[in-house]
């Protein structure tokens, strides 16, 4: 290290150096703990006896004087340390520093008789177990949930307008993006605070301002008081005394405005928070007094386009809460959403549906809903057309959601009996939703699978015409073209690297040429590929150290082909002058094959029309057929009758085609057709387990329902006539065709059929 580099004790000079022998100790006076306010600085270094006797030399002194520093490197020692307890550390001696249970016990803040309106809301506390600053002031620990939820929550039930403002701002922006972390179990009359600041609607709408009445024993006829506890039982008859004048135009007041935008917003809350289970189950289970009230007033607000907002979230806010409610014919919940099904907004009637629906079906008890037997005659019809409503899928789903719930009761199908024809009107219709949104699905089964010819094991030879053409072109196009005149892609199908070469090579090597006239092998090779996309040269290893070098995706063609596309036709008439015994003369077209023939072995004389012969007898029976060995002729020897030789000759011949015939396929020959039997189909929707769903599963379940509820006998001028003949007679051909082309529907049409088929004991 050079003499420059500084020295690594300047790290350390924000330590406290030892003090000399003879020299007393002198503590560091600086406060051990500091506020967090304070920024941190290291201690000083110790002054040296020198440096106390010399004030020059002290660098802590006003005289201080860099020449007089004696600059004395001091020896460096280890520092003891002491391990201190931290939350890091010793987490288990904090836990009990942060112990949300050691806050004071909050109240049963739903107690019946428990007087919410003088309850106190913790705040923020002092703790004397806290830990406090160096001033020893102590430290304010705040709640888990005292930041921005709080600072709402509390807003909300301050009252000043700017605060209630901001509230609601922010508790529509956290119940739309943290709904499934924000419970109302956290925050002590959230729920009731927001119902309260909604239901400001009846002032804008009346003028009249609502009261809340937590006490059961003190009973009030005033007309705006609720009974907030149990629910107000006659508060239809209460909002039918309060007149309303609310104005029909669209002119708003800026407070107007203020307000209902507040009443939106406080319902919004509501409507996102219940969606969620568990706040859902809070608020009917500890104020189902009040959320009754509120319901039934924001479903008979007035009909005004500026209030349908509200009337959507109180009807979206009754699908999730009435499942854990009770109801009974009187119950006003129940009339207002029964009420909804005659409103002109399609969203009213879908949401009032499901909340019908949905009633008490997250009770136990048997008699949680005892409504749905006291529906009257027109409301039953109402339903019933809402079932023919094929094009609006949500009402259609609804309407047979609520005719399974009425159709599990006995009771209720005698009812129904009444009020609609079930033989002729109600079972068909079901029926006929058996189809509902069925798609047509395919399922096939191969019997037989497809057997075509093999591949050719020879490359086809090439005739002197074409080879004289092939001839014409350079490589590496003479190479290509061959290729294209000589095979053809083939997926299932390859030729070995070096039969392919030589057969190249054995067509247009020229031996009087340096390297044949011909392409290398690499580059030949390479040219297949470049001539047939799919052709590709792959390497085998066989058994053993074989390895086999093939072209995959192409085959031999039966024949050569023309530039154009088309076969050449091979003359194999027996010519006993040839070794191969056969012509083997090569034509392109049909007629010049017929013509070859006739004139060149059955040596027919031409006529002046061309491609016709005279087919005058001969004297000497010297006609016969030679075509590929044919033995027509071969037991009764040759035949003077021309005319009929040249006809039997023309049949082995391939017939004459037009001028503008396209090429042929070039596919292999079928040896044995593919056998499939197919089935089909109208499927209606599965979700991904395959579990059937939507209105045809629905109509299913309602027509079980009312087979196994129909009463066994009625009696008619014929005699007692079974319910279930009368019902479903008629519509068993129908259900069995349904049960065989609907595959998703079968296991519940099984049920029905056995339902149906089984023989009542009378």
């Amino acid at each position: 290290m050079s003499a420059s580099t500084p020295q690594r004790t300047s790290l350390r000079q924000g330590l406290r150096q030892a003090p000399k022998v003879n020299q007393p100790f002198i503590p560091d006076t600086t406060p051990a703990r500091r506020s967090h306010h304070q920024s941190f600085t290291s201690p000083q270094p110790s002054m040296s006896p020198h440096a106390a006797l010399n004030p020059a030399a002290n660098p802590q002194s006003a005289s201080f004087a860099v020449e007089n520093w004696e600059g004395k490197a001091h020896t460096q020692l280890p520092m003891s340390t002491r391990e201190v307890p931290t939350p890091g550390n010793r987490p288990a001696l904090f836990a009990s520093l942060y112990d949300r249970t050691k806050f004071a016990k909050q109240p049963d803040f739903y107690d019946p008789y428990f007087p919410l309106r003088f309850l106190e809301v913790p705040r923020s506390e002092l703790r004397p177990e806290c830990p406090g600053d160096e001033d020893g002031n102590l430290i304010r620990i705040q709640p888990a949930a005292d930041h921005i939820y709080k600072r709402a929550h509390y807003g909300l039930q301050s009252g000043i307008p700017d605060e209630i403002d901001f509230a609601l701002y922010h508790l529509v922006q956290i119940s739309n993006q943290r709904w499934d972390k924000f419970k109302f179990e956290g925050f002590p009359l959230l729920a009731e605070s927001l119902m309260q600041k909604a239901l400001e609607i009846t002032h804008l709408c009346t003028g009249v301002r609502w009261e809340f009445d937590y006490d059961p024993r003190q009973r009030s006829d005033r007309v705006n008081v609720l009974n907030s506890l149990h629910g107000t039982r006659d508060i239809l008859e209460k909002i039918r005394k309060i007149p309303r004048n609310i104005p029909t135009d669209t002119l708003e007041t800026k407070e107007f405005n203020h307000t209902l935008r507040n009443i939106k917003e406080a319902t919004l809350v509501l409507r996102n928070m219940v969606l969620l289970k568990e706040n859902a189950f809070y608020v009917s289970r500890y104020a189902s007094g009040l959320l009754r009230d509120f319901l039934v007033i924001m479903m008979n607000i007035p009909n005004q386009p500026r209030l349908n907002e509200i009337k959507n979230d109180a009807l979206d806010i009754a699908e999730e809460v009435t499942k854990f409610m009770r109801t009974d014919p009187e119950d006003p919940l129940w009339i207002s959403l029964v009420n909804c099904l005659e409103s002109p907004d399609r969203a009213h009637i879908v949401r009032a549906l499901w909340a019908l629906t949905h009633f008490s079906t997250e009770l136990h008890e048997a008699d949680a809903n005892r409504a749905m037997e006291s529906l009257s005659k027109p409301t039953l019809q109402q339903l019933y057309y809402h079932t023919l409503l094929d094009l609006d899928k949500d009402i259609l789903s609804g309407a047979l959601d609520f005719w399974y719930q009425y159709t599990l009761s006995p009771d209720n199908i005698e009812t129904l009996m009444d009020v609609i024809n079930f033989p002729i009107v109600f079972v068909p219709r079901m029926v006929a939703l058996l189809t509902y949104e069925a798609r047509p699905a395919k399922k096939e089964t191969v019997l037989q699978e497809e057997k075509v010819a093999p591949p050719p094991a020879d490359i086809p030879r090439v005739p002197p015409e074409l080879l004289e053409k092939l001839m014409e072109l350079s490589e590496p196009e003479r190479s290509s073209q061959w290729l294209r005149c000589c095979f053809v892609e083939d997926s299932e199908c390859e030729i070995t690297q070096i039969a392919l070469w030589q057969a190249y090579q054995s067509r247009f090597a020229d031996p009087r040429v340096a390297g044949g006239g011909v392409l290398p092998a690499a580059e030949f090779i390479k040219n297949v590929s470049n001539t047939f996309t799919n052709a590709q040269a792959q390497v085998i290893n066989g058994p053993g150290t074989a390895t086999k070098f093939i072209i995959k995706g192409i085959r031999p063609l039966d024949a050569a082909y023309t530039f154009q596309g088309f076969p050449y036709l091979y003359c194999k008439w027996a010519d006993n002058s040839k070794p191969s015994q056969l012509c083997q003369r090569a034509f392109t077209s049909p007629t010049d094959l017929r013509n070859h023939v006739f004139a060149d072995h059955m040596n027919l004389e031409a006529t002046e029309t061309p491609g016709q012969f005279k087919m005058e007898a001969a004297e000497t029976p010297i006609h016969t057929c030679q075509w590929d060995s044919c033995t027509r002729f071969r037991a009764s020897g040759p035949s003077t009758n021309t005319a009929m030789v040249a006809g039997h000759v023309s049949s082995h011949l391939p017939e004459d085609r037009p001028a503008d015939a396209p090429p042929p396929t070039t596919k292999r020959p079928i040896l044995q057709e593919r056998i499939v039997r197919k089935w089909y189909y109208m499927d209606t929707p599965v979700n991904d387990k395959l579990e059937a769903y939507g209105a045809a599963y629905k109509a299913a379940l309602v027509l079980r329902n009312i087979a196994r509820g129909l009463p066994q006998r009625i009696a008619t001028k014929y005699g007692n006539v079974s319910w279930k003949k009368a019902c479903f007679v008629s519509q068993r051909p129908k259900i069995v065709e349904v049960w065989d082309r609907n595959r998703a529907l079968r296991k519940e049409l099984t049920e029905l059929l056995m339902v149906i088929e089984k023989e009542d004991d009378y």
